[in-house]
């Protein structure tokens, strides 16, 4: 229990001085003619404000192990000190893993995960006008445009093998790959990935088009038949790392 006081006293410390220290900052602010310029003002009050509170969380976590806690001795003190300030970084750090998680974007740049595949096309159908080739990953409200390896293709037992990659900018598990051929119906690939997708090294296994949309008025997306095997397989490699 006296750990459990602690840990909260602490987080009201730190509460308490964060804007305590604001206070002060913004006093201090004319007092020591501080410019506006480039945020420096602004820059000079969350200072003060995160030492304030930096402060107050040790104020509060020491004087409740010293008074509801009952501990005398300075270096029992220290220690728990440390273990309750331990407790609240990892907090911290659960909190800000649960937010990232459920967030609609990834963070971008090196952050964003990249779906690498590969389009297979049915047995004898010729090399397509890599121009005329097209594919847009539909996610949730989101468009995003993919593109070609630089060796975009290659032929295995007489089907013609297309490769690309998209990035993934959406945090869903509700995603369609579109590819757009010449005189072909728009295949629509769903993308069996959780919203946050796993990495892989490795290609998953080969996968039939989901479904295909002749672009005619008053149509539907519909099942391919049974000479339209388009197919896919896809990974997505390590991108949790900058």
């Amino acid at each position: 229990m006296a750990y459990l006081f602690a840990l909260l006293a602490g987080i009201a410390g730190a509460v308490a001085g964060f804007f305590i220290g604001i206070g002060i900052g913004t006093v201090l602010v004319p007092i020591l003619k501080i410019s506006s310029f480039e945020g420096g003002a602004g820059y000079f009050v969350i200072a003060i404000g995160l030492l304030a509170g930096l402060i107050g969380l040790l104020a509060g976590t020491v004087l409740a192990l010293r008074f509801q806690g009952g501990e005398r001795k300075p270096g029992r003190i220290l220690g728990k000190t440390a273990l309750v300030l331990a407790a609240i970084g990892a907090l911290i750090f659960a909190g800000i893993q649960i937010r990232l998680a459920t967030l609609e974007n990834f963070s971008g740049g090196n952050l964003t995960p990249t779906l690498e595949f590969e389009i297979r096309l049915p047995a004898g159908m010729p090399v397509p006008d890599r121009k005329a080739v097209d594919f847009e990953m539909q996610a949730g409200s989101q468009r995003s445009g993919g593109q070609f390896n630089d060796a975009w293709m290659r032929v295995e037992e007489n089907r013609v093998v297309l490769s690309g990659f998209v990035q993934l900018y959406t945090r869903t598990s509700s995603r369609i790959l579109v590819v757009t051929l010449p005189g072909q119906p728009k295949l629509l690939f769903q993308i069996g990935l959780a919203a946050t997708p796993k990495v892989s090294d490795d290609y998953g296994k080969w996968q039939i088009v989901s479904f295909l949309d002749d672009m005619k008025q008053d149509s539907q997306p519909r099942k391919p038949a049974a000479n339209q095997n388009f197919e896919i397989r896809y990974k997505v490699p390590d991108w949790t790392t900058p």
